[in-house]
């Protein structure tokens, strides 16, 4: 018979017991936490390594000046470019209050770490499941930031300066972890959210995770009947949040006729986005890479063993490569159909390949170098272990010497990339004089190389190059400014660096016709002119001259092809 005396201790050694297995799941619990977020933290420092260009980088110009309109549609307020329509709208929404608090570089700085900080999250996400070790995806890591960055053939990039498609691509690279963990309703969701951030981006991914998961589906027979209401829920919550991103996307386009939407999409695929959008287009070097790594992904995948977690996230990668033949097949048919080949190329159809193809690559790289089928005993898996870590550390200590020349800590000789078709030093140096000199409301038109006036100057332009609206008509207006503004003889392959090389005339009836104030040009191209007007200001490259120009004073007997 059990005494009470027995009961009780029995009693508190199974409570004991529970509290220090407790305990000990609390603490195993804390270090997993802390070990995942010195992992995130790697991963974010790789990618800034590879990203961390001064700013403005390539398209933070472009995204971060729309934000700051956005929020603050007197800033810049008469600027073509910025009242056009967006595409964009969730990521205005939420970088619009930064950007128009901060300066523009705070802003683009904060908003790298962010990004950089999501897409590690969303790296490590993707290959959880496929490497289980931390050391593997470390290795994964390095192998996909030099991946995602050369072998890319339509000029797509994940790792790089603040916009849209940095949040859009790390939520992709999420949703390709649900889908190879089997989750298929969470990865549609996650490709929503994508969308919500980038229609094109996300949308691409939501398509091919929703034709796969069907297609799963039927081959397993799945009844819809059978559906749990969670993921009824996420494949409705999916389509929602999509929406977010879908749906002004198509409204830019609502109500333009036929033609013009053609016009639009011929201008915007070959006059302007050729290089990511256009196979012929495309350099032979970038497609020969793509193809190298398309064809070692398979190597790869036919020396492992077969694993049902790998072959479904291979089964994305794959579906994003015939994305892509399938674009390339639409290009063949451009002699006999342009205007359907044209509207249909400009949805990107490379671009979801170039970012998955590195991340299958590195996760099948990761797996071959170490895959415990192809090692003898315990002393050769420590020893290509071993080497393992020696390899990804020579990786990216030689990476980070490379691209240590541009960073800005280290370095003011690097100009910002958004800047490599001008004078860095003198183009920020007449951009603060025009900050500082002339009225916020004044327009400019600046040389044709230049993409971070808005950004350096604060001051509305007739047009940038750089800068291409979304919306058919916006497009049409684009390319017409960019030929008054520029063109010799009404085409958009003879163009001229500035207003000022198609003679006063000309620049009279530019500045007439757009409302602006002020040509900022190149010291060569009014230096060129007949007889050179009268400077507002000057420095070693650039000159500014108040317009209209007057005539009688300069005897200018340049010619030009007169604006509409």
């Amino acid at each position: 018979m059990l005494t009470a005396e027995y009961l009780s201790t029995r009693h508190y050694k199974v409570e004991g017991g529970l509290d220090m297995k407790g305990e000990g799941a609390r603490r195993q619990n804390t270090s997993s936490l802390l070990f995942a977020a010195v992992e995130v933290g790697i991963f974010t420092a790789i990618f800034a390594v590879a990203g961390a260009w001064p700013a403005p980088d390539v398209n933070e110009g472009y995204y971060l000046a729309k934000a700051r309109h956005s929020f603050n549609p007197e800033w810049c307020g008469n600027d073509f470019f910025l009242n056009s329509g967006e595409a964009h709208g969730l990521f205005f929404y939420l970088l619009g209050p930064l950007a128009a608090s901060v300066t523009l570089s705070t802003a683009a700085w904060v908003g790298r770490w962010v990004g950089w900080l999501v897409l590690a999250v969303g790296f490590r996400h993707a290959v959880f499941s496929l490497l289980p070790s931390r050391m593997h995806r470390l290795f994964a890591g390095v192998v996909f930031s030099l991946a995602a960055r050369y072998t890319t053939m339509a000029g797509e990039w994940l790792i790089g300066g603040c916009e849209a498609k940095v949040f859009a691509w790390a939520l992709v690279l999420a949703a390709w972890g649900e889908a190879v963990r089997g989750r298929w309703a969470f990865a549609w969701l996650l490709s929503g959210v994508a969308t919500a951030f980038h229609p094109l981006v996300g949308g691409w991914m939501m398509i091919l995770i929703g034709l796969t998961a069907i297609s799963q589906f039927m081959r397993n027979q799945t009844r819809i009947s059978s559906f749990k209401p969670l993921v009824l829920a996420c494949v409705i919550g999916g389509v929602c949040l999509a929406s977010i991103g879908l749906w002004p996307a198509s409204q830019i386009s609502i109500g333009v006729s036929a033609e013009v939407r053609n016009q639009a999409a011929a201008v915007y695929v070959v006059d302007r986005l050729s290089h990511h959008l256009l196979p012929r287009s495309f350099q032979e070097v970038l497609v020969a890479r793509h193809l190298l790594a398309i064809m070692l992904c398979g190597c790869l995948y036919a020396a492992l063993p077969y694993e049902t977690k790998r072959t479904r996230g291979l089964v994305l990668v794959l579906a994003a490569v015939l994305l892509s033949f399938v674009g390339f097949v639409m290009g063949l048919f451009e002699p006999f159909a342009p205007a359907l080949v044209y509207g249909m190329l400009r949805f990107y159809w490379f671009r979801l390949a170039d970012g998955l193809v590195p991340l299958g690559l590195c996760v099948l790289l990761t797996q071959f170098l170490l895959s415990a089928q192809l090692l003898e005993s315990k002393a050769q898996q420590t020893l290509r272990q071993t080497c393992l870590i020696a390899l990804a550390l020579t990786f990216f200590m030689y990476d980070s010497f490379v691209q240590s020349k541009h960073w800005p800590l280290l370095t003011d000789k690097c100009s910002p990339r958004g800047d490599k078709l001008i004078d860095a030093a003198s183009w920020e140096d007449v951009c603060q004089w025009i900050q500082k000199e002339t009225s916020p409301s004044d327009c400019f038109l600046t040389p044709r190389g230049a993409s971070s006036f808005l950004w350096r100057a604060q001051r509305p332009e007739v047009v940038a190059w750089k800068n291409v609206p979304q919306d058919p008509v916006s497009i049409l207006e684009w390319r017409q400014r960019i030929i008054d503004c520029f063109s010799y003889d009404g085409t958009i392959k003879n163009m001229a660096r500035s207003t000022c090389s198609l003679g006063v005339s000309r620049l009279n009836r530019v500045a007439d016709a757009y409302d602006a104030h002020f040509v900022l040009a190149p010291q060569k191209s009014f230096l060129a002119m007949t007889h050179p007007p009268k400077v507002a200001y000057k420095n070693t490259h650039y000159v500014v001259i108040k317009l209209p120009i007057e005539e009688q004073q300069v005897n200018d007997e340049s010619s030009g092809v007169a604006t509409n």
